[in-house]
């Protein structure tokens, strides 16, 4: 027995002596960090906007704000202090410019994006998009048919609701239909602007918001839908497919895209819409397809619509969905953006050949009028 225990004893100090042998030969050496990469697959963006043919913001989820100067090829992360999600983005000038987001964020520089102040909003409703046709004069829109506007670069704000007043015999009725979510604007100058949102709502001013017109009107009679059990025929036209977003390329040619994978056209300022035809691909027959009549399998969600270069259109959606506008006036799925299985959330172009597509982990940049697609790192 005292042998076996002198045996343990001197295995034992062996190991200890071994471990401290070991121990004085390896210094330890310290690991250096991962490389912080602006751009991840966990990332949510939201918007873009080019300044240049090479230089854009990109925004998104957890206040995050990127610059690149360089196509896409590396980005700054700016910090704007807030962990706030930020829907969107615009910069009006090379200096001045606004983004709006969560809790009624809004936000301005004054100095090209380095530095960006909070604005009071007077609200903490969620703010979708924005629109400037100057440095001064601007509109915000988000939940419960809310409009800010500015016309002293958001010193100030007047804020109201965007929506119909029903008469008082049918007001109960009307209830679900109240206070629809505002999710786009386009201004063309101080005076022409377009509002889209939920429950088909489209609205236009011709005088910087004074007063408002309702303008889906036009397509009731194209949406073929029955009306469910519990549909009320007085409210027909708050039966249309939610519109994400709208762009105007001149007073008289918009379109705007939704929830239902369908884009509309106007001609006429608006004064009439109707729902444009699809094509599987550039250059093949635009579909038959019925607007409102049932699709299998149902067209993914348009978030996103960009009107540019006088003749040309792109929209992008929820499953790497993108058409790009044809002569003809159909919208066709563009075969040369990368498959990309991830909601693509907006598409802007800074002119015919310099673009941007950014979205679920996802931004891509253009340099020869979306012929081909650079993935962007970061």
């Amino acid at each position: 027995m005292e042998r076996k225990l002198r045996a343990y004893s001197i295995v034992k100090t062996l190991l200890v002596l071994t471990a401290l042998v070991t121990s004085a030969c390896h210094r330890e050496v310290a690991v250096p960090p991962l490389p912080l990469r602006n751009i991840t697959l966990t990332d949510k963006f939201f918007d873009v906007w080019p300044t240049s043919p090479t230089r854009a913001f990109i925004v998104g989820d957890r206040g995050k704000v990127l610059l690149t100067e360089d196509g896409g090829r590396n980005f700054k992360r700016i910090d704007i202090g807030t962990q706030l999600g930020v829907f969107g983005i615009q910069m009006a000038d090379d200096q001045n410019g606004y983004l709006c987001g969560q809790d009624g964020l809004v936000m301005r520089t004054r100095d090209g994006g380095k530095t960006w102040k909070r604005l009071d909003s007077r609200t903490h409703l969620f703010i979708f998009g924005l629109s400037f046709p100057d440095a001064n004069h601007g509109y915000f829109v988000g939940d419960r048919a809310l409009v800010l506007s500015t016309i002293n670069g958001g010193e100030s704000f007047i804020k109201r609701q965007l929506q119909r007043l029903f008469p008082p015999e049918i007001a109960d009725y009307a209830l679900p239909y109240e206070e629809p979510v505002l999710y786009s604007a386009s201004f063309l100058d101080v005076d022409h602007g377009w509002v889209v949102g939920e429950l088909g709502r489209i609205w236009a001013t011709e005088n910087g918001g004074k007063s408002w017109q309702e303008q889906q009107q036009s397509l009731v009679s194209q949406w073929k839908r029955p009306l469910g059990p519990n549909d009320d025929p007085r409210f027909a036209d708050f039966l249309l497919p939610t519109f994400f977003s709208v762009s105007f390329r001149d007073q008289k040619h918009g379109a705007a895209c939704g929830l239902e994978g369908w884009v509309i056209q106007t001609d006429d300022g608006g004064k009439t819409w109707a729902f444009a035809h699809q094509a599987d691909k550039p250059g093949a027959a635009p579909d038959t397809l019925v607007p409102g009549a049932v699709q299998i399998p149902a067209r993914d969600p348009l978030f996103s619509i960009d009107l540019f270069a006088g003749d040309q259109g792109i929209t992008t959606g929820l499953t790497g969905t993108v058409l790009r506008l044809q002569p003809n006036g159909a919208w066709a799925h563009d075969p040369s953006v990368p498959a990309i299985p991830f909601p693509l959330s907006q598409a802007r172009f800074f002119d015919a050949q310099h673009g941007w597509i950014v979205g679920y982990g996802t931004i891509l940049y253009t340099e020869d009028g979306g012929k081909t697609w650079r993935f962007c790192q970061g």
